[in-house]
């Protein structure tokens, strides 16, 4: 008769980030607060407006990610390879969320607020450094950064829409008003150099991808029982080597 082999004791660290990932899109999830969409006495966030921003609709995909890997780490599982994507979309969209409400959007002077801080700043920062320090178990192909550009396309026609059916023509940022952003030609140059610096930004998350570290990354976070013993490496030898080269 063969004695069963002790249980190994969970590592504590997978559960340590899998409490931050869940507070992180708990705390941002209060500050979002879907509810302001129906105040219908709220002319900029009412209405369902608060979901036509595209800090809301990035934020909602940041807050999703933590849940979907935050969920899966408490299981001992990897959520895969569709939820490396959706997090990539993720990184992305704050990154570029970050860097137009402080470069086009912000307001010298203006008071400080915790939204404001959670949305366009702690949240941007704290997702881009998520993706360098825990990079996916596998390097995305080029065709990802394509693919993470559907959504800000997406967006802005949703937005534009919006505008041309409202009663009073609403945009939610100023370069997507033709009156602000100095007529349509404006407003073509704004949404290009946008969707290009997005572009970069997938092409870097990409490459990121294929950090070298990221084995012994995810090698701390996810260890799963094998049937036969041992644990299972999520990043195979072929993964690895591909990394190498």
């Amino acid at each position: 008769m063969v004695a069963a082999s002790p249980a190994r004791p969970r590592p504590i660290l997978p559960v340590l980030v899998a409490v931050a990932l869940l507070l992180l899109a708990t705390v941002t999830f209060v500050v979002i607060d879907p509810l302001l969409a129906w105040d219908d006495a709220n002319p900029l966030l009412g209405r369902g407006r608060l979901f036509l921003y595209f800090t809301t609709q990035s934020n909602l995909l940041a807050v999703t990610a933590c849940v979907v890997f935050g969920v899966a780490l408490v299981r001992g599982r990897h959520p895969g390879q569709t939820a490396e994507y959706l997090r990539g979309l993720a990184v992305v969209d704050m990154a570029i969320t970050g860097i137009v409400a402080n470069v086009l959007l912000a307001e010298p002077g203006a008071p400080w607020s915790l939204s404001d801080f959670v949305l366009h700043q702690a949240m941007p920062v704290l997702m881009v450094a998520w993706w360098i320090v825990v990079p996916p178990t596998r390097p995305l192909p080029v065709a990802a950064a394509a693919l993470w550009l559907v959504h800000p396309a997406i967006w802005t026609a949703m937005a534009l829409t919006y505008a041309a059916e409202s009663s009073d023509h609403w945009y939610p940022y100023f370069f997507l008003d033709p009156v602000e952003a100095g007529g349509w030609g404006g407003v073509a140059v704004f949404v290009a150099v946008i969707h290009l610096v997005i572009a970069v930004l997938g092409l870097g998350a990409v490459l990121v991808s294929r950090a070298r570290w990221s084995g012994g990354v995810w090698r701390a976070l996810w260890r799963e029982e094998h049937p036969e013993g041992g644990t299972l490496d999520p990043v195979s030898p072929t993964i690895a080597a591909q990394r190498m080269n």
